[in-house]
């Protein structure tokens, strides 16, 4: 698709800020964040094929200025990894690279391969295992969490049929209880992050209560 004027004229203004955006800025919200009492886990966003090298290192600083050890890539594409892997290590930050479904195109976080190629890349390179995509991909999450659990370090929890409809978790088809149990028996440094996935009445507050609680009976029982 072609590049309109405005689009080029927002890009440049969010690359100038990140290059210019002072650590204080992400310290003085990294204090928010503990005042409240909240975790900080990850910092989740896209490096898109036109981040230009000094734009990569911003994002990193802006990370380290957070204090955050894991970085969700979000929609990162294979090909940016060498050029990332230099900046992780710089920082010590492991990126977590997110998948999608698309597994017949080789560029994108999809297919075990797509994983093997940047887990070859550098030691900090890690998966943020979605487990919705991943199936619909033709993967089994199940097995690529018991295939490499130290190169993982969250799993995007949803449901779904096999059809690839969204389901409240528990109801679907994909081994959302086995993941659960196989990270808490093995006593694994793995979150699972809930994503709303859902079907029937309610609201989405009591669709992700429900679903929340069904991860926590999984695990008390």
């Amino acid at each position: 698709a072609a590049v309109t004027p405005d689009y080029q004229r927002t890009r440049d203004a969010l690359r100038a800020w990140r290059l210019s955006a002072p650590d204080d800025l992400f310290q003085t919200i990294r204090r928010k964040f503990d005042a409240s009492g909240l975790v900080l886990f990850s910092y989740v966003m896209t490096i898109g094929d036109d981040f230009t090298d000094a734009e990569i290192d911003a994002v990193f600083r802006h990370m380290r200025a957070l204090r955050v050890g894991v970085f969700s890539t979000n929609q990162t594409r294979v090909g940016m990894g060498p050029r990332i892997a230099p900046v992780a290590e710089k920082y010590g930050i492991r990126p977590a690279f997110h998948n999608h479904a698309l597994v017949t195109d080789p560029n994108e976080v999809a297919s075990l391969e797509s994983f093997d190629r940047l887990f070859g890349m550098s030691k900090l390179f890690m998966a943020n295992l979605d487990m919705g995509h991943f199936a619909r991909g033709g993967n089994d999450p199940l097995a690529f969490l018991k295939a490499p659990p130290d190169r993982i370090t969250h799993v995007h929890v949803r449901d779904q049929k096999r059809d690839g409809s969204a389901a409240d978790i528990g109801l679907g088809d994909l081994p959302v209880a086995e993941m659960l149990r196989f990270v808490r028996d093995g006593r694994l440094p793995i979150a699972f992050i809930l994503e709303q996935a859902r079907s029937g009445a309610g609201t989405n507050v009591e669709k992700a209560r429900q679903n929340l609680e069904y991860l926590r009976s999984v695990l008390e029982a």
